[in-house]
């Protein structure tokens, strides 16, 4: 069969779960990936392996499970980054926050960072390739997460630190250093919130990145905005990835007394996606 038809197929296959609109985005970057798929070679046929595995992929999809595990690669911020289960796929709002960081760093003498939660190293590794002058720390509590993560600085040609920690181990702090600037897109979904959930997230992607007990949904923030009162640079800044639901809550936690202009900025969809503080 002709790449062309095999295509079609699959976004007729996809477009009943997930729209023909995503079907179509989702079938183009699986033959262009997979099968080195260019518009002008249509009329190219796909060989008996070829066919195998998608139809291999095909299943997958139809199962739910995310397309960027299927592929082992995910897009951000014009880069290419590994991913497999043990971490979270890199999300477009995420590049937001990234944007940002180097928005706001262009007026300012930074010269050190630290991502809280690191995952796959997205948000340092993205970073660190705009900005080679910076030096960028990413902490995860996962060692697995930690070597994907190293991997993505090999494969994209930065040099990042890793730090395996837990972030709520307070006794752990004192080993590190004062940072310029602390970014974090941390676990914040209670657990009783997984029944509105789609399960191509509940059932493929880490808990462990997503999830916090339902009594104390602001965990993560807290002891992060705590830990930044100790490790922030004068007039360094804090950032956080936010949920829009919880976004006007947790501005209440942030202490007024040790920060400046703290705001909630919107992303494209006009939504509260990331909260901003400057240490006074």
């Amino acid at each position: 069969m002709q790449i062309k038809e095999t295509y079609i197929a699959l976004v007729v296959a996809l477009e009943s779960s997930i729209g023909r609109r995503e079907a179509q985005s989702v079938a183009q970057i699986v033959f262009e990936d997979v099968f080195q798929w260019r518009s002008d070679q249509n009329d190219r046929l796909l060989s008996a392996e070829e066919t195998k595995a998608l139809q291999g992929i095909q299943q997958r999809l139809l199962q739910g499970e995310p397309m960027q595990y299927i592929l082992g690669m995910a897009d951000f911020y014009g880069l290419r980054f590994k991913v497999n289960p043990v971490v979270l796929i890199p999300r477009p709002e995420t590049e937001e926050l990234v944007y940002e960081i180097l928005q706001s760093g262009r007026s300012t003498a930074w010269k050190s960072g630290l991502d809280i939660g690191t995952g796959s190293g997205c948000i340092p590794i993205s970073l660190k390739k705009n900005k080679p002058e910076w030096s960028l720390t990413g902490l995860d509590v996962s060692a697995a997460a930690l070597s994907v993560a190293e991997e993505n600085a090999d494969l994209n040609g930065v040099e990042v630190k890793w730090l395996e920690k837990n972030i709520l181990e307070k006794a752990e702090w004192v080993s590190l250093p004062d940072y310029d600037f602390i970014v974090s897109n941390p676990p914040y979904i209670p657990h009783r919130e997984k029944e509105v959930m789609t399960s191509g997230v509940i059932d493929y992607e880490p808990g462990l990145a997503l999830f916090v007990p339902d009594d104390d949904p602001f965990l993560f923030y807290r002891t992060i905005i705590e830990f930044s009162l100790e490790k922030l640079t004068p007039k360094g800044a804090l950032f956080f990835e936010v949920n829009e639901f919880n976004a006007q809550g947790l501005l209440k936690l942030v202490p007024q007394e040790f920060f400046q202009s703290v705001e909630l900025l919107q992303d494209l969809q006009g939504k509260d996606r990331i909260l901003y503080a400057q240490r006074t």
